[in-house]
């Protein structure tokens, strides 16, 4: 399956990000903080606007714009995911198992492969995405 990514630099995004077999992860409180932290980390490292984001037992939403001339929001998520796994599991944070096969490239049983992204269009297509955050 081929997977297209729209790069738009200084684009706005909205993301979901999901939580490996829909785990509940996000309702035990301190992975809530972990995952504020590693986003606060995030943005000190790339720069970005977050406008909003929403935090669910098994997913986040959130809307995203870069600067201008970046569109490396593939990085950001990347490296949030990563972050946020290793310490997680580090404070003995739970993940579901996963077959040898992954463990190989490096999955863990925390995250969903990937994540789902959507360009922002135009300013009724951001209030449309903002207000389903909200």
């Amino acid at each position: 399956m081929e997977y297209r990514r729209a790069f738009v630099p200084g684009g706005t995004f909205f993301f979901t990000v999901v939580t490996y077999d829909r785990r509940k992860t996000f309702s035990q409180p301190a992975a809530a903080r972990l995952l504020g932290s590693v986003l606060r980390r995030c943005i000190a490292r790339w720069p970005m606007t977050v406008h909003a984001i929403v935090l669910l037992p098994d997913h986040w939403h959130t809307i995203w714009s870069l600067p201008s001339g970046d569109d490396a929001y593939p990085t950001r998520l990347g490296w949030a995911k990563k972050e946020f796994t290793k310490h997680w599991l580090s404070i003995g944070g739970s993940e579901a198992a996963v077959s040898s096969g992954k463990r190989r490239q490096r999955r863990r049983g925390v995250w969903q492969p990937r994540y789902w992204e959507h360009t922002i269009e135009d300013e009724n297509d951001f209030q449309n995405h903002f207000d389903d955050v909200h």
